[in-house]
């Protein structure tokens, strides 16, 4: 479950007057069936949402969660398969997982500015059990029950988790210690309000990006036609660009191959170093794209980071799949730090 969702939900739960346990996974050995981070909660009244394993140990999970309810006990539970009683409590899929469990009455997530890259450190194993710091990627530590030693432990993988932010579990000394980043969403601005681009903006909408819609025909810039858009603007390239800005989290895709409307938004993306920059086109339109944008000074290296033809070439038909293939690669992109431009789908 995201983190988002996983706040909204426990806040809730304690508006209602239950206590509210959270069990997140902390390590991985082998497959899994969740990424690290995941989280499964689960209240006084015996409410549950979320998994950290797809099914396998929430029964188990479950009962390990009331217990740390009742005694307010922090623990760190391991699962794998090892045994012929594997299916009753195990992962069937071979691997090995940790989950930290814990109570959750006033979480430090809560407490983070979401707007603000931040590191949450709480302590999963060892002294100090349960015991965390938040470290703002701005001003630094901001509130803490870390002992002294684990702070200047943590230093370099803080860095790193504030670097990739992706979650991690480190050993400082004798505790185990597990990283968590608490990040913006990233940005996904689409240049085009056409079919393709309604298709995209509820698919990346779902999949957590947050998405504004650029397009300077107003009768087509309407919260109807992009319901899931958190900004709509009815602008020229030029001056929408000017008014967003880009940065390194920002997502661009172009949907319009007129020269006049998307080289203004490409040279921006590549001059700001954006995530991902996808161009709608075919690869003959790519070619003359990228000779365009050669001859007009871009260089070689910024060039090679367009994504065009745009998206992961599954064989789309309709504006529905080929948003799918632009998702897919902008998802490939945000997960594996890919960089450089992509074979992609042959766009018309």
């Amino acid at each position: 479950m995201e983190l988002a969702r996983s706040i909204e939900v426990a806040r809730g739960w304690r508006d209602e007057g239950k206590s509210v346990a959270a069990a997140t996974l902390v390590r991985v050995r082998g497959p899994a069936p969740r990424p690290l981070g995941s989280r499964f909660l689960v209240s006084s009244a015996g409410d549950m949402e979320g998994s950290v394993s797809g099914g396998c140990v929430e029964n188990d999970v479950f009962l390990h969660a009331q217990q740390v309810l009742e005694d307010g006990r922090a623990r760190l539970v391991g699962y794998g398969i090892s045994n012929d009683a594997a299916f009753e409590v195990g992962l069937s899929c071979g691997g090995e997982i940790d989950v930290f469990i814990e109570r959750w009455t006033d979480t430090p997530w809560e407490r983070v500015d979401p707007s603000q890259l931040a590191v949450i450190a709480v302590v999963v194993a060892g002294p100090d059990l349960g015991a965390r710091g938040i470290f703002d990627a701005g001003s630094g530590l901001t509130g803490s029950t870390l002992p002294v030693s684990l702070i200047t432990g943590l230093a370099e993988p803080v860095r790193v988790a504030l670097e990739t932010e992706r979650p991690a579990i480190v050993g400082v000394g004798e505790s185990e210690v597990f990283l968590e980043a608490v990040a913006p969403l990233p940005r996904l601005i689409i240049f085009g309000a056409v079919e393709i681009g309604q298709a995209l903006a509820s698919l990346a909408a779902r999949s957590g990006f947050e998405v504004t819609v650029c397009d300077p025909r107003s009768a087509f810039t309407t919260a109807d036609r992009f319901p899931d858009a958190v900004e709509i603007i009815a602008a020229w390239p030029e001056e929408a660009v000017e008014q967003l800005g880009f940065d390194g989290r920002t997502f661009v895709v172009v949907l319009s191959h007129d020269p006049r409307y998307e080289d203004p938004v490409v040279k921006a993306a590549l001059s700001q170093n954006v995530k991902y920059l996808g161009a709608m086109g075919s690869q003959k339109t790519h070619r003359k794209r990228l000779q365009r944008l050669a001859e007009a000074g871009v260089p070689p290296a910024a060039l090679a980071r367009i994504h065009g033809p745009i998206g992961l070439p599954l064989g789309a038909e309709g504006a529905g799949e080929t948003a799918v293939e632009i998702l897919a690669e902008m998802i490939k992109v945000r997960r594996t730090d890919e960089a450089g431009g992509s074979a992609g789908a042959a766009n018309n």
